[in-house]
């Protein structure tokens, strides 16, 4: 069952890579801005106070005018590192944007010198993804970082995927280390996990 589930989740994950490349990406930034603008807009945003973005890769939703918001907002924004010991992602928080460069896999992320957020205080999770169902099921690349932290940090803390709608799909598989979200963002409206109880319905 565990083999024939990782081959569907394989297959997947070539169809949406394939969805991610015939994106207009003269679009994409103007997509990102609406998906960005909905997410501002959520309880969970408001009520953050220390929030965990991603620095997007090439297709991947972007999230500068989270970032910006939030530090204007006086919240405590920290990423991810490259560098990883186990399956948990390390965080450390910014001031500013220009804080952020080329780490080890060519993604932006703070210098390892910034101020350490252990997981378990961060009260929102931002969450990139290659693909999310319509009830909050989220498709990595298949490292499992993101579900092992997500795992390891606090069970009050909130789970939100950024998605172009080509990234949503009908169902996905899973298995055990599979982590799901509390809310799926896309351009067009916010899809409400099964998970957990929320206060941020779909629209």
């Amino acid at each position: 069952m565990a083999e024939e589930t990782a081959l569907v989740k394989q297959a997947l994950r070539h169809e949406l890579v394939a969805r991610r490349e015939a994106m207009d990406l003269q679009a994409v930034d103007a997509r990102g801005l609406k998906i960005q603008s909905r997410f501002l807009a959520t309880p969970y945003y408001a009520h953050a106070r220390i929030v965990a973005l991603y620095a997007p890769i090439k297709g991947e939703v972007p999230t500068r005018d989270i970032l910006v918001a939030a530090l204007q907002d006086g919240k405590t924004v920290c990423y991810p590192l490259s560098h990883v010991h186990g399956r948990v992602l390390s965080f450390r928080a910014i001031q500013s944007e220009r804080e952020l460069e080329p780490g080890r896999l060519g993604v932006r992320e703070p210098q390892s010198s910034a101020e350490l957020v252990p997981v378990e205080k961060i009260e929102l999770f931002v969450v990139p993804g290659l693909g999310f169902s319509r009830d909050g099921k989220r498709l990595g690349r298949g490292g499992g970082y993101y579900d092992a932290t997500l795992k390891a940090g606090s069970e009050l803390s909130r789970r939100v995927g950024l998605a172009f709608s080509e990234q949503l799909v009908d169902g996905l598989p899973t298995d055990s280390d599979d982590v799901p979200m509390d809310l799926v963002v896309t351009e067009a409206e916010s899809l409400r996990g099964l998970a957990r109880d929320s206060s941020c319905a779909s629209s």
